[in-house]
């Protein structure tokens, strides 16, 4: 908690003690906020004079040390000086602290959170809460809180003559509910220096989209709104006033900033000024720590005949939050508002993480009021004629209960004016509500109300026919103080005195402090006898609890935490450290420092949908390991990825997940949650971070993302120059729509949500929100797009049917394998599939909630459907349905090596006979399959992964990366014991995706070539001044820096050897003289005689290990040209093409063994590719990826794909 100053109450002449404050203090700034009468009751002060009135100052004094600790060196150093001044005294010292109403991390949801857009909200049954069947502004009814009856027997001119004093954040000057009787005069600003008599709630500039929605606008607008139009959205024929006491003079008082961000010393000088206008009634939305200031200040309230109403406070379902009534409500003199809901339950016991009201202790509840809340009318700040209804929290109960008071305070105001001291007004006020008010309700009985909303619910029109108590039955409630009373038995005001040492004053902060803590941890709380019980004898055990608690829990200053540990023996003794004998030659060692271990993060083990069913429920959710990153930030940003959580549609920034705060590392951060969205942030970095650790294990290399290209100027020349991009950003509600994709122009993923429109029998309810990003398949699908366009940025260019397949295809075989990577996942469904992994329909599929939301009925893609073996690839150019038949030829090969390695096993279970017998598996078989099928599927995804590294750079078929899969597992594993290999052949055989190039189907017809000399003379100059920097330690900066470095230098190297040995060009698949153009196609200058033109995108390495321990080191280099071409050859003037070419090379660099291992050519010369690339242009069947023509390139050619075919690749 912040600190914002100090707050120093001086006895003594006022004139002079400023002056001395200033010079004694050395403060910047000493500003009085509150004037005590001499005599006036205040709380007791040891050994001090009260012959002079006392005045409280705020003192700029904020600073890195504890608030605390700052509060006792004023009293005991420069305090000092000061009280050497014989015309004043210090009586008190204490942080002015900074609180802020609502949590920074858990705020609530739109009706008090984060500012939406100007839209209606209507009420919000989530997380337990009730909701009301009788309309809008339903609260006001007669079944309710009875207010439109009430304020219908009073008159403008009754009503007008009580004040309200109303301390919030301000108002909308703007907003149709603003009272009618608003005392602009009188308005004042305690939060803003420059302009202090002006209470409008105003946003900094550019910060619209971060404050809160208009607190102060929507409570006032409950105290005393206006009429609300009926041509406010969804306000038809309403017309009627919305406050309770629409016709009362307001006050409005700003001691809270735009964020609902106020201090100790704005609440006190608010009161003061609520006084000084004479105010009836303050009411108080907000509320915090414990204070002398704040004593002193209700104190005087009370004696001037202010009837005091605030909020009992707000604490979130289920967290380690304190749940008491805070203060000043939780003072006996202040009215606490607490909260029914319209069902009649209190406003508690609601669903994790939803915000909820405060109540108790026990004792507190016979000065506490239940109000209606949640779903109360809630005006939106900023947005003239919007009325939601989704107001919530005890700020909403509040200005109801005030709205009560002023009503009967008008109604008897002639006896009033008859009692003959101020503060009889206030408890006949508070008579009349707590004996109107109902005692029970059809959800509580009269123990359980008391309990929970203390003297009923109350009851305006029943509290008005109740008339003035007689004087001499009117009882003083006792005066406020700033401690329990308990304390006092502590701290030396009777019994055995615990601070012996101590100066009075000092023993009286010590108290202060302690009770703050309660406030402040909720570990402290917990250990708390009920404050208010009486000064009696407290036992020993119940003292230890308390001050134990808050010596380890509580955080104290070090004046109290020396205390503490006197108190409690436990003393640090400092034992003298030995001598050792000197040694002839010490040896300095010291531990081994361990890596670190991986982050452990809660997610959804597919999506949400798996826990709707009670056959899947117990694989709901599953832990996810990723390497853990030491300067992770919140968001979460780190090395490779920065969660960025704005919501466009609803104009809201959700605040990032911190996963280093205690509280998530010691539960693997939050658990699932739908409506949660730090756990959506985390879930989509767990994800994408796996998804990135299984490209760097299959690949031997930290992942780089594609590069931003812009123009420079070198050497007097224009060219592009790449630009690093060291974070692939994440927006997890960056779409209100049923689509996911990847962005290369902004290089992030986008995850759209959407309503669900679900078929009767599906687990997804219809109407139920779907968030993509809590789908697992869907950020790897996704993450995968990225991924690959960093390697093969040329993938993009739809050349031929099969390259846009390929993109989508490839994606949905990875997120498809990582299902394998979830073991208890995969446990499940081979036991609920009695080991037939064709039967096992969770891990086949991907996207089951998107799907059912989408009017699927089932899973976004089903592998196992027997619609798969109906696609043929001659037939088939929808780009999804294509890749598809990829993925289905991949999983095919996956399942018969799976069926290779667990026929032994079920030889064994079944005695030779191979035919398993009816009911369940034996546990250890399922288990023993399931480790065999795991590691299947990671070897099959490093395979998959890994030949990516073994692909053309340009126009791809399926049946070159059938090629390029043989040739990676070729040259890492040569022995092929399970037939891995044979199994990918099979497969592609039997959906015809073989290469059209070979004549027979064999690993060697398969692998790719190499030159007929491997070796040339010319290849070890070609590499020589590579630098990889083989330290896999390097980051990925400097990664980046030597790839770029490296290409040059191999383009430079390429380009001297293709000048001086120009019949080389074939070997690389180029051409000689083309030209080089511009990016619109037009020729910028032609090749000089001999040379051609060409790029080397570029130029990396791979570290890999084989099973059998050896270390294989690569380079994989690409090589690409492009010329321009006309779509029809016969009209050479018409529209044009890129036609690209060139080759991959992969090489081994060793001085002593410099190869070319491979060279997997696509030559520029090629006719026939020329013609299927025009025939595929002319058909334009694949024009939702980048075009082929002349500027018609899109933007976002995924987001164009996904949405071609619904979101993340459905049919809408």
């Amino acid at each position: 908690m912040k600190q914002a100053g100090l707050l120093v109450k001086v006895r003594g002449d006022a004139a002079q003690v400023r002056m001395h404050m200033a010079n004694a203090l050395g403060a910047d700034r000493v500003e009085p906020i509150l004037t005590v009468p001499v005599g006036a009751p205040t709380p007791t002060t040891r050994g001090l004079r009260a012959a002079a009135d006392a005045t409280w100052y705020r003192i700029d004094d904020g600073g890195d040390e504890h608030p605390w600790d700052a509060a006792y060196q004023v009293l005991l150093e420069r305090g000092a000086r000061f009280a050497a001044n014989p015309a004043a005294d210090i009586e008190a010292v204490e942080p002015d602290f900074e609180q802020d109403w609502f949590a920074p991390s858990e705020e609530p949801g739109p009706a008090m959170g984060i500012a939406g857009a100007c839209v209606f909200h209507p009420q919000d049954r989530d997380g337990g809460k009730a909701a009301s069947e009788s309309g809008n502004a339903w609260n006001l009814q007669d079944p309710y809180s009875e207010l439109r009856q009430a304020r219908a027997t009073l008159g403008d001119g009754d009503l007008r003559r009580v004040v309200i004093a109303h301390l919030d954040t301000g108002y909308d000057p703007g907003h149709v509910t603003l009272p009618v009787h608003l005392d602009h005069e009188r308005q004042r600003n305690f939060r803003d220096r420059d302009r202090p008599g002006d209470a409008t709630d105003r946003t900094p500039d550019g910060l619209a989209a971060f404050r809160s929605q208009g607190h102060g606008t929507a409570t006032l607008a409950l105290l005393a709104g206006n009429r609300v139009p009926d041509t406010a959205p969804s306000w038809p024929a309403f017309g009627d006033y919305l406050g309770g006491a629409p016709f009362a003079t307001v006050i409005p008082i700003r001691i809270a900033d735009w964020v609902v961000r106020f201090s100790t010393s704005t609440m006190v000088q608010g009161f003061q000024h609520a006084l000084a206008m004479g105010a009836h009634v303050l009411t108080m939305s907000m509320g915090g720590l414990t204070s002398r200031a704040l004593v002193d200040a209700v104190n005087l309230a009370y004696d001037a005949g202010l009837f005091m109403v605030t909020a009992a406070g707000n604490n979130y379902a289920k967290l380690p939050t304190p749940k008491s009534i805070v203060f000043p409500a939780r003072y006996r003199r202040v009215l606490a508002a607490c909260g029914v809901m319209a069902d009649g339950r209190a406003y508690t016991d609601l669903d994790f993480r939803t915000m909820q009201g405060n109540y108790g202790p026990h004792s507190k509840m016979e000065t506490a009021l239940g109000g209606y809340t949640p779903n109360v009318p809630w005006a939106e700040f900023g947005c003239r004629n919007i009325v939601s209804m989704d107001g919530a929290g005890t700020s909403s109960a509040t200005p109801q209960i005030a709205s009560a008071a002023a009503l009967w305070i008008a109604t008897h105001w002639t006896r009033l004016s008859t009692y003959p001291e101020p503060w009889m007004r206030v408890e006949a006020a508070r008579i009349a509500l707590f004996r109107s008010a109902l005692k029970q309700t059809p959800r509580m009985d009269r123990e359980e109300t008391f309990e929970k909303i203390g003297q009923g619910v109350m009851q305006a029109a029943k509290a008005l026919a109740i008339a003035p108590a007689t004087e001499d039955s009117l009882v003083r409630t006792a005066a406020a103080q700033p401690s329990w009373g308990w304390l006092d038995l502590i701290l030396g005001s009777g019994g055995v005195s615990l601070a012996p040492d101590m100066p009075p004053q000092a023993a009286d902060m010590l108290a202060l402090e302690l009770t703050q803590m309660a406030q402040r941890h909720a570990k402290v709380e917990a250990t708390m006898p009920d404050d208010d019980a009486g000064a009696g004898p407290i036992s020993g055990v119940a003292r230890s609890r308390y001050l134990e608690a808050a010596l380890d829990e509580g955080h104290p200053s070090r004046p109290l935490r020396a205390f503490l540990e006197r108190q409690l023996g436990r003393t640090q003794v400092v034992a003298p450290v030995p001598q050792p004998e000197p040694a002839a030659a010490p040896i300095a060692r010291k531990a081994k420092v361990l890596p670190s271990p991986p982050r452990r993060l809660r997610v959804y083990a597919l999506d949400p949908s798996i826990a709707k069913s009670l056959d899947s429920v117990a694989i709901n959710e599953t832990v996810v390991h990723v390497p853990w990153e030491e300067g992770l930030l919140p968001g979460p940003v780190g090395e490779y990825l920065e969660v960025v959580d704005v919501d466009p549609a609803s104009d809201r920034l959700y605040d990032p997940v911190d996963l280093n705060e205690p509280k998530l590392l010691a539960q693997d951060g939050w658990p699932p949650s739908e409506g949660n969205p730090q756990f959506h942030q985390q879930m989509a970095y767990a994800v994408a971070m796996k998804t990135i650790k299984n490209f760097e294990e299959a690949l031997g290399r930290k992942v780089l993302w594609a590069p931003r290209w812009a123009p420079v100027e070198r050497n007097g020349k224009k060219a592009l120059a790449a630009y690093e991009v060291p974070r692939l950003r994440i927006y997890p509600h960056a779409l209100r729509t049923d689509n996911a994709y990847y962005s290369p122009d902004k290089v992030a993923l986008l995850f759209g949500y959407f309503q669900a429109s679900s078929r009767p029998d599906d687990a997804t309810p219809n109407g139920s929100m779907v968030f993509s990003c809590l789908s697992s398949d869907i950020i790897a699908h996704e993450m995968s797009h990225a991924l690959l366009d960093g390697l093969h940025r040329r993938f993009q260019d739809a050349s031929n049917p099969d390259v846009p397949a390929f993109h989508e295809a490839f994606a949905d075989i990875v997120a498809i394998f990582q299902h394998f990577a979830i073991p208890e996942l995969v446990r499940f469904q081979i036991a609920r599939a009695r080991g037939r992994l064709n039967a096992a329909e969770l891990l086949g599929s991907l996207a089951q909630q998107f799907g059912e939301g989408t009017q699927r009925g089932g899973p976004l893609r089903d592998y196992l459907s027997a619609e798969m073996d109906k696609l043929s690839y001659t037939d088939t150019l929808e780009v999804h349905a294509r890749g598809s038949i990829l993925v289905a030829a991949v999983y095919q090969a996956f399942l018969g090596i799976v069926d290779r390695r667990t026929a032994d096993l079920i030889r064994i279970a079944t005695n030779g006979s191979g035919i398993l017998p009816e009911g369940a598996l034996h546990p250890d078989l399922v288990n023993r399959l399931t480790e065999e099928t795991c590691k299947t599927a990671k070897h099959v995804l490093r395979i998959c992964i890994r030949a990516l590294d073994y692909c053309p750079a340009v126009d791809i078929t399926f049946g070159e990366y059938l090629r390029a899969l043989i040739t990676a597992d070729i040259d890492l594993v040569a022995d092929d014991r399970y037939h891995y290999r044979l199994a990918f052949m099979d497969a592609f055989r039997k959906r015809d995706l073989l290469p059209r190039d070979v004549r027979t189907v064999s690993e060697e017809s398969l692998a790719w070539g190499t030159l007929a000399d491997p070796r040339p003379g010319w290849l070890a100059p070609l590499v020589k001044g590579l630098d990889f920097g083989w330290n896999r330690d390097l980051d990925r900066s400097k990664i980046f820096r030597l790839n770029e470095a490296n290409r040059w230098t191999f383009r430079t190297a390429l380009d001297r050897l293709l000048r001086d040995r120009p019949e080389l060009c074939v070997q690389f698949g180029l051409l000689q003289g083309v030209p080089r153009y511009t990016a619109g196609g037009e020729v910028h200058k032609e090749a000089e005689a001999g040379r051609t033109t060409f790029d080397v995108p570029s130029v990396r390495p791979a570290r890999r290990v084989a099973p059998d321990g050896s270390l294989h080191v690569e380079v994989i280099a690409t090589i690409l040209q492009r010329r321009r071409v006309p779509l029809d050859p016969k009209v050479p003037d018409g529209p044009q093409i890129w036609f690209r070419g060139g080759t991959t090379l992969i090489l081994d660099p060793r001085e002593d063994h410099c190869e070319v291992r491979y060279a997997i050519v696509k030559s520029s010369a090629s006719a026939s590719r020329l013609e299927r690339q025009r025939r595929t242009a002319a058909g334009r069947t694949l024009s939702p990826l980048r075009s082929l023509y002349f500027g018609e390139g899109h933007d976002e050619p995924f987001a164009l794909l996904h949405s071609h075919n619904g979101g993340f690749g459905h049919a809408k």
